[in-house]
C-alpha cells in the first residue's frame, strides 16, 4: 500500500482519528523498516566488494594500517617499555 499525497487527503476527510492515522503511518513504517532490514546487508556487502576490489582503496587501508601501528609500536616503547620486553621470540 502506498500512502500518497492524495491517500493521506482522503484519510483527513474521512474524519479519521488521530489514532487510525497514527497506526497506518506506523503499519507503513515497520513495513519499510522490515524491508531495509533485509536488502540492506546484501546491497552493503555488493558495494563493499566492489569498493575491496580497487588498488586504491587496498593501497590506503594499508597505509592506515602503517600509520596505526607505528604510533602503537611508538606508544609502547616509549610509555610501556616492558610489555615489549615480555614479548617471547
Amino acid at each position: 500500500m502506498q500512502i500518497t499525497k492524495q491517500y493521506v487527503k482522503e484519510l483527513v476527510l474521512e474524519e479519521l482519528t488521530k489514532a487510525d492515522v497514527k497506526k497506518l503511518i506506523d503499519d507503513a513504517i515497520e513495513k519499510k523498516e522490515k524491508e531495509l532490514k533485509r536488502e540492506f546487508p546484501k546491497k552493503l556487502e555488493a558495494e563493499l566488494e566492489k569498493a575491496l576490489k580497487s588498488t586504491d582503496v587496498k593501497s590506503d587501508i594499508g597505509e592506515i594500517a602503517k600509520k596505526v601501528i607505528k604510533k602503537l609500536y611508538k606508544d609502547l616503547s616509549f610509555h610501556h617499555p616492558y610489555i615489549i620486553d615480555r614479548i617471547k621470540v
